[in-house]
């Protein structure tokens, strides 16, 4: 997440994108959800959505949908962790095919499932691809065996951790 202590300049640029807002990132005739979950030095942190659709999303698509991400501690005391992907802002903010479509107000408790770097949009998809069923085939195990709640990557429902 943006701290209060991370700039939201590099290098005396203001950078483009603030924490809870919704990103599609189009390729070819594909749009892929994001939200920026973060910002660290010239990286913005992207959690990917479970939606890769034909036309632009809209803001209920992220409302409603789910993201890529994990649960932590017991069904008593539940945490939730948000897989990011850091990707430089410099390519966010000057790639045309990258759009705010609006923003979410995000908890502030969440935290970071794990992070990896990608540098470029074929990456992103290329990430998203790979991961999409496994996430899937996890969250469908997950509803049947509650203890696997807790194991592994899921998908997460964007409420949980909006405020």
């Amino acid at each position: 997440m943006i701290k209060e202590t991370s700039t939201d300049k590099i290098r005396g640029k203001l950078v483009k994108y603030r924490l809870g807002d919704c990103l599609t990132i189009q390729q070819d005739d594909k749009y892929l959800g994001a939200i920026m979950t973060g910002k660290f030095n010239k990286y913005y942190n992207l959690t990917f959505m479970d939606f890769m659709t034909k036309t632009q999303p809209t803001i209920n698509d992220f409302i409603n949908g789910r993201l890529f991400g994990t649960r932590y501690g017991s069904w008593e005391q539940l945490q939730y962790g948000v897989d990011q992907r850091m990707i430089e802002c410099k390519h966010v903010d000057n790639e045309p095919k990258i759009e705010k479509i609006g923003s979410i107000n995000l908890i502030s408790d969440f935290v970071s499932a794990g992070y990896a770097y990608l540098d470029n949009s074929a990456k992103i998809f290329d990430y998203y691809d790979q991961e999409i069923n496994v996430r899937i085939e996890k969250s469908k195990d997950a509803e049947k065996f509650p203890a696997l709640a807790f194991v592994g990557q899921h998908l997460i429902e964007t409420k949980k951790i909006t405020a």
